[in-house]
């Protein structure tokens, strides 16, 4: 067998007979982008009946020549992709008709100088999600999610300003957003309220934050507690938002694997009196429930469906009692996201949370093998470090791309950080399970507003020092490259590390 017969042999069977779902993802992503750019509208029975054909086409080709079963099904699933994107792109219209529209606000609204932004779905034969700017009064600021609006028709289709330099178009065209308007008192009305899970969840935040409130917590706190813990950065002032990206520490705000990591911890402690394992099931479905009403509350961000998805399987394989591969979960998550929401694939949250994630996973244990601290706090602050540098691995070229700048003091930014963010999630959740008990609920609140003061004293400290950001031109071809450069790094490691392996087998 020569080297690369070899190489081929050690990609198929840990690729495909461990990471079957990475093949999945990968197909389906290919399709997702190869509708972006040569794009069909054809009606949907028939993209339903063009894929019901091919599977058919594919199954009967495998049975005849199992040598290319594999690659003909890689191509159904890239198929499946590009039609589940037709589908779901046919689903929206542009712009809502007759003379008046009644629409339902889907997010919650966010204060802006002189309005409040509200995104709402219209109803009508098709979906029309738009975004709304309704006029400062006290009416407006009483809207809520889930309330139903009536609306003079004076929407108009989302055109980028010849001056921006952000393509605000394209970012709304990724959440099905096509028009917008402005909204003066006299072109709406509240005409009821439609209750879902998720008006729920988003009473439940706003619950929460009033515990906080009267526990008189510093209003700058409250903000970074709704960012932090419920995913709301609405209520952050801009100036604050600019200090972490500029500290390298807007990962903190996002809520993603960190969160849902610990509210999992927190699920399995809580349920840790279920000790039988015949009712082992019952705890695991708990704990399951329990991270997705949390992924509910805090909006459904990529990263959070990721982080969830992943505790999920991996709370399913311990009930089977079964290893799971990281990469496939990861994977599984990538494509149960994109088959929900194929233009996700095109969000920066997705692209930074799974590129952090997947640098993580290999680069991350890779580096922090080669150092191995002898004492407990040189072995965190060296984890710290590995995984920080593994994250900048693996995002550099999105960062570049997308923000054009470089955090200069990023893993300082992290080693001060991440420990404050675990601190801080796990005693909000502390006060807020003990908000029935005022002494303790109030004594953790203290502990909550300490670690937020000394979290954002801590972010303004590092921004003070000189030179906290670098600033690049990089463009997107140039990010493509980096990607490219990265991936042949990843195929040479592996190479050197098999026959690495290969030598000390036979030495042995």
């Amino acid at each position: 067998m020569t080297f690369l017969q070899a190489a081929v042999s050690d990609i198929r069977h840990s690729i495909l007979t461990r990471n079957p779902c990475v093949c999945v993802a990968t197909a389906f992503i290919i399709g997702i982008i190869t509708f972006r750019l040569f794009p069909t509208e054809l009606p949907n029975a028939l993209f339903v009946g063009l894929l019901c054909c091919y599977a058919i086409f594919v199954i009967i080709i495998s049975k005849w020549l199992k040598s290319i079963a594999i690659a003909m099904l890689f191509s159904w699933f890239a198929f499946a992709g590009y039609c589940t994107t037709a589908l779901h792109a046919q689903k929206y219209c542009e712009l809502p008709e007759g003379e008046y529209v009644t629409a339902k606000v889907t997010a919650s609204p966010q204060e802006k100088p002189k309005s409040y932004k509200i995104t709402v779905r219209i109803f009508g034969e098709k979906d029309c999600n738009a975004i709304v700017y309704l006029a400062k009064d006290s009416a407006a600021a009483a809207i809520q999610y889930g309330d139903i609006l009536l609306f003079k028709n004076k929407f108009k289709r989302i055109v980028n300003d010849e001056h921006a330099t952000f393509d605000f178009q394209a970012y709304a065209a990724n959440q099905y957003i096509y028009s917008q308007m402005y909204a003066p008192k006299t072109n709406w009305s509240r005409i009821g309220h439609e209750t879902d899970v998720v008006s729920h969840c988003m009473a439940f935040r706003s619950w929460a934050l009033r515990i906080f409130e009267r526990n008189n917590l510093e209003e700058k706190n409250i903000h970074l507690i709704s960012a932090l813990a419920f995913g709301d950065k609405s209520l952050l002032d801009n100036d604050t938002k600019q200090e972490f990206q500029t500290a390298g520490a807007m990962h903190i705000l996002a809520v993603s694997g960190l969160h849902v990591g610990i509210i999992n911890g927190v699920l399995f402690f809580l349920f840790g009196f279920i000790r039988n394992k015949k009712f082992l099931w019952l705890k695991i479905v708990c704990c399951i429930a329990g991270i997705w009403l949390y992924a509910c509350i805090t909006g459904m961000s990529p990263s959070v469906r990721r982080a969830s998805i992943m505790c999920s399987m991996a709370s399913v394989a311990l009930l089977l009692k079964r290893n799971i591969s990281t990469y496939n979960t990861l994977a599984a998550a990538a494509f149960f996201t994109l088959f929900l929401s194929p233009n996700d694939l095109f969000s920066v949250s997705f692209q930074l949370s799974y590129a952090a994630v997947l640098s993580i996973v290999y680069f991350g244990t890779k580096i922090q093998k080669l150092l191995h601290p002898e004492t407990p706090i040189g072995t965190y602050v060296w984890g710290i470090i590995a995984v920080s540098v593994a994250v900048q691995i693996g995002t550099m070229p999105l960062t570049l791309y997308y923000f054009g700048t470089i955090p200069t003091y990023s893993l300082l930014t992290n080693i001060v950080v991440i420990p404050l963010a675990f601190i801080l999630v796990t005693t909000i959740i502390i006060t807020l399970t003990t908000s029935f008990l005022p002494l303790i609920s109030t004594f953790f609140a203290k502990i909550v507003d300490f670690s937020a003061t000394y979290l954002q004293d801590a972010i303004s400290d590092i921004n003070s020092f000189p030179h906290p950001q670098i600033n690049v031109e990089y463009s997107l071809k140039l990010s493509i490259c980096s990607y490219l450069l990265l991936f042949v790094l990843v195929i040479c490691i592996e190479i050197l590390q098999k026959q690495w392996e290969r030598r000390m087998i036979v030495r042995i």
